[in-house]
């Protein structure tokens, strides 16, 4: 019984390996232009997104409008608060905001205009663990989530169907901000843990994990689906599929 996990995480892992082989291939030209899209595991969304407007330094790294943030007074919109209000922080109880930042997000032509890496992503209720979140929550494909004590950046958990990429649908724009802090550290948000803006040369509060590219992707893949034999999967590997995992669950109540 306990081995039927391991088969199916096998399979999905192989599957996913060769749309990765097969993506990269037909990037390098090496089948024909012509030949059908394999579908990937965007699920819910493709195509690019973008920086849109930068106004506030915001980059890639935010939170829709709308998103709960757990602050002295309890949970509040994250569009509502100011530099000064106390936010509550993973490693040090409540701390003061020391800057929004912001940027808006267009859409053009039914996709969002610019830089996958500010794609939104959608992680629904409960896709991190019981509950977690409590809502379903929007931030950008780079934006990091905390995860069994590290960093993941939301665009490389995304499985198609607990957490995936959200469509323009004929969206004009979306409205993002992030919270800094005098020190990087990890915000209660809508009950999940995601990082506060991380600027360049701070000293981070979790290690961060990813992928570098193509190439760490099929590693990462293989490294699922050989594990039936024998486990040398690496953290970013059991944590993608444990959520995976829980999200099949998702995909059977749809």
């Amino acid at each position: 019984m306990n081995g039927t996990p391991n088969i199916d995480r096998a399979r999905r892992s192989a599957l996913k390996a060769g749309v990765l082989v097969l993506g990269a291939l037909l990037a390098a030209g090496a089948l024909p232009r012509q030949a059908s899209a394999v579908p990937g595991n965007n699920g819910n969304g493709k195509g690019g997104c973008g920086q849109g407007q930068q106004t506030n330094g915001c980059g890639g790294n935010c939170f829709a409008l709308g998103t709960l943030v757990r602050t002295r007074e309890g949970y509040r919109p994250i569009e509502t608060l100011a530099a000064g209000d106390e936010v509550a922080v993973h490693f040090g109880g409540f701390a003061p905001i020391k800057a929004m930042v912001s940027h808006t997000l267009n859409g053009v032509a039914g996709k969002w205009d610019g830089n996958p890496d500010n794609q939104p992503v959608v992680i629904r209720r409960g896709a991190l663990g019981e509950d977690l979140p409590t809502a379903d929550l929007c931030l950008t494909a780079s934006h990091p989530v905390y995860v069994d004590g590290f960093l993941m950046k939301a665009g490389d958990l995304v499985n198609g169907t607990s957490i995936y990429f959200k469509k323009a649908d004929g969206q004009d724009s979306l409205d993002f901000f992030n919270i800094e802090l005098d020190r990087h550290d990890i915000l209660d948000v809508q009950g999940a843990f995601c990082e506060s803006l991380y600027r360049a040369g701070a000293e981070r509060c979790a290690p961060l994990l990813g992928f570098d590219g193509g190439r760490s992707k099929l590693r990462s893949r293989l490294r699922s689906m050989t594990s039936l034999v024998i486990d040398r999967r690496q953290p970013i590997d059991i944590i993608r599929d444990d959520l995976e995992e829980r999200g099949l669950g998702f995909a059977r109540a749809a």
